[in-house]
Formats: C-alpha cells, sequence, structure tokens
C-alpha cells in the first residue's frame, strides 16, 4: 500500500507538481495524464529519486521499471539476481517468457525483450511495484501477456503510469494527472468522457461493452 498526501515537486524553480494526494492499494492502480503532465516525476519522488514536499507512506519493499533504461553487459540471469538476495526471479521469468533469455547478454536483446526482463525482476523484487510506461516497447502480444500477469499476481500493489487508454480495461483505480495537479481518483466506472476529453485535448468516447469500460477516440 502507498499513501500519498500533498506532494509537491519543483524542478529547476519550476513547479512540476502540485498537492497530490491519493491512496494506491492492493491491485493495478493506473496514472494517466498527457507528457509533461508530471507523472514520471511523481513516480521519481515516491522511489526518492527527486526531493518533495509532502509525506509518502509505503507498507513494504518497492521495485521499480523505468520508461527508459541503459543496457549493462551483462547475463540477464544477473541483472534479474542484481542487488536482491532470495527473490523468486525464476517464477516471474517463466510467466513472462524470458526464462529463455537467461544466459544471453541483456545488452542483445530487444527493447522489448529487455523491457519483459525489467519487468519480471521488478516483480520478484518487491510487494509495492511502481511501473513507468511498462507497455512501451512491447508487441501487442506481450501487452496483454505483461497485463494479464499483473492481474494475476493480485496480492501485488502495482502503481503505473501510461500514455496507452487500453489500460484501463485492468485497472482497479484511476489517478489523473494533468499539469501537474490530481483530477481524478478512484473507479473507472465513475471516470467520464469529458474529463479524459478535456485532459488528452481529444473527443473520446466512453463504451461499456460486456461489463468492460473501453475509452476510443472520435474522429
Amino acid at each position: 500500500m502507498l499513501a500519498l498526501k500533498n506532494i509537491s515537486v519543483k524542478l529547476g524553480g519550476k513547479l512540476i507538481l502540485s498537492n497530490i494526494s491519493f491512496n494506491a492499494e492492493k491491485g493495478i492502480n493506473v496514472i494517466l495524464g498527457p507528457n509533461g503532465s508530471g507523472k514520471t516525476t511523481l513516480l521519481r519522488a515516491i522511489i526518492g529519486m527527486v526531493k518533495y514536499d509532502g509525506q509518502i507512506k509505503i507498507n513494504g519493499e518497492i521495485s521499480y521499471v523505468p520508461a527508459e533504461f541503459f543496457s549493462p553487459n551483462m547475463r540477464v540471469v544477473d541483472v534479474l539476481k542484481a542487488g536482491v538476495k532470495k527473490a523468486n526471479y525464476e517464477l516471474y521469468a517463466k510467466e513472462l517468457n524470458v526464462n529463455k533469455f537467461l544466459d544471453r547478454d541483456f545488452s542483445t536483446l530487444s527493447s522489448g525483450e529487455r523491457k519483459l526482463v525489467l519487468i519480471a525482476k521488478a516483480l520478484a523484487e518487491a510487494d509495492n511495484v511502481i511501473m513507468d510506461e511498462p507497455l512501451s516497447n512491447l508487441d501487442v502480444k506481450n501487452k496483454f501477456l505483461v497485463m494479464n500477469i499483473l492481474k494475476k499476481f493480485y496480492d501485488k500493489t502495482f502503481l503505473i503510469t501510461s500514455h496507452e487508454l487500453e489500460i484501463l480495461r485492468y485497472a482497479d483505480k484511476v489517478i489523473v494527472i494533468n499539469k501537474g495537479k490530481l483530477e481524478y481518483e478512484g473507479g473507472l466506472s465513475d471516470l467520464s468522457e469529458n474529463l479524459l476529453s478535456t485532459v488528452y485535448g481529444i473527443k473520446l468516447r466512453k463504451i461499456q461493452l460486456n461489463g468492460e469500460t473501453f475509452f476510443n477516440v472520435i474522429g
């Protein structure tokens, strides 16, 4: 569980985040917002990479999957083991189909394959998993693979940023941030198409089909 209260961040004298407060509990918590809204800065505040004002309470350990990362000349198995003792990386490597890469050099993998390795590592490391754009660089098949696996390990708390609206079908909670301010916190059923249309600057329509909720672009 993660609890944020009145989180504000200034970088280079510019206010990036202003009084952000919300709770993230077990399940999939999705942070939406356009480029420049402060999503990545918020995650970096949570993991201690940037200074902030306010309070952050974390129940348990946290792990982090960055949107961008370097590619060390290490075997995949060593990347998975790095910095962690007794983590059950084998389980998650198998779930994400990266166990076949264990003896390969991490830097030789495709960007999508490297992302899957880092997701497996984060799942093994902690019960609070912070992910910045985890679906970027993944093909359609692996996007569905990742999200279904996150649903499977429901005892963990996932806090995920994304630009991709299709991720909402998996969300237990939605947090919308725009221009450094919290615009919405709650369930998918109460998230309005007008709010998302305003935040993204494009007309969206909310559709409910077979018990699921989708947002489609109108145009």
